[in-house]
């Protein structure tokens, strides 16, 4: 090996130290965000779910795995985890639904469409609280413009929001309402991202439009439905904005959540900071579950 060769090697070698350096110096601010604000929180949460303490985490009692044992037992924990699983299997296939009809519906860019897409996306963009807020005085049971005009139309009584077999439904609606636009606007994306080749050559083996949502369209967006999927029901089981504006959790607890239940412990009961955390810790666990499972089924179904 002659002198020059050494050099040239020694010369790369230095030259990928610098590249590894300036990677490492970009993927930094990165890595140090994601550690303050997910690694060190999930470390923290663990540690205050053993403890015996108030919100303001004063008067620290370690108490072990008790908080996650108390909470296995809790009757009003368990019926939060109902109910949140029924209000994701209400909301989310509807909204899917809706979403993958819209889209086929609004896939062309004429100048109709386009203003459709941004109607149903203005939802999106406001507040979960003042929706929640604006429909709770909508729907009021006395001073609500809707409620007036079902007793204009004949309905007795429609006090849905404190009724405990409609009140879910009322906030299912609402919430459909607020992020079904999202749904749409990908799967719009989606759909015209498929090559007009694909369209054609079903149009000339006979298909017709139905056919050839069926056949061309559905199979072709499925990567972004399953992305859908798998956010909305991950959305779902974190739902509380919408629910605690509009209805507390009430009437009756047939609204509360577990994320409404967890929020009620920590901020509204003595000393329970360290139990809302161990619940908090099984709903992270069970949506890590979730993810982990769709994400397969997404990687099967992709291959």
């Amino acid at each position: 090996m002659t002198a020059v060769t050494v050099k040239k090697r020694k010369k790369s070698r230095s030259f990928e130290r610098r590249l590894e350096k300036t990677a490492y110096a970009f993927i930094a601010p990165a890595a140090i965000l994601l550690i303050i604000f997910c690694i060190v929180p999930m470390v923290a949460s663990f540690y205050i779910s053993t403890q015996k303490m108030g919100v303001d985490l004063s008067k620290a009692e370690f108490v072990g795995l008790d908080n996650y044992t108390k909470s296995l037992s809790d009757r009003r924990f368990i019926q939060s985890i109902l109910v949140s699983l029924r209000y994701t299997a209400i909301e989310v296939p509807l909204q899917m639904v809706i979403g993958v009809v819209l889209s086929a519906l609004l896939a062309k860019n004429t100048f109709l469409n386009k203003l459709f897409r941004g109607i149903y996306f203005l939802p999106v963009v406001a507040s979960a609280v003042t929706v929640g807020v604006t429909w709770q005085l909508v729907m009021h049971s006395n001073i609500g413009i809707f409620t007036y005009w079902l007793k204009l139309m004949g309905v007795a009584d429609p006090n849905w929001l404190n009724n405990t077999s409609t009140a879910l439904y009322v906030v299912v609606f609402v919430a459909i309402w607020k992020t079904f636009g999202i749904s749409a606007i990908i799967l719009v994306s989606a759909i015209q991202n498929i090559p007009d080749s694909l369209f054609e050559a079903a149009a000339i083996d006979g298909a017709g439009k139905v056919r050839q949502f069926f056949s061309v369209t559905l199979p072709s967006v499925m990567p972004s439905f399953w992305f859908l999927l798998m956010t909305r029901i991950i959305g779902s089981l974190q739902m509380f904005d919408i629910v605690y504006t509009m209805t507390g959790g009430g009437p009756s607890r047939s609204t509360t959540t577990m994320v409404v239940y967890i929020y009620d412990q920590a901020f509204n009961s003595m000393n329970k900071t360290g139990y809302a955390t161990a619940m908090s810790e099984f709903l992270f666990l069970f949506i890590m579950l979730i993810t982990i499972v769709m994400y397969t089924i997404m990687n099967k179904t992709s291959d």
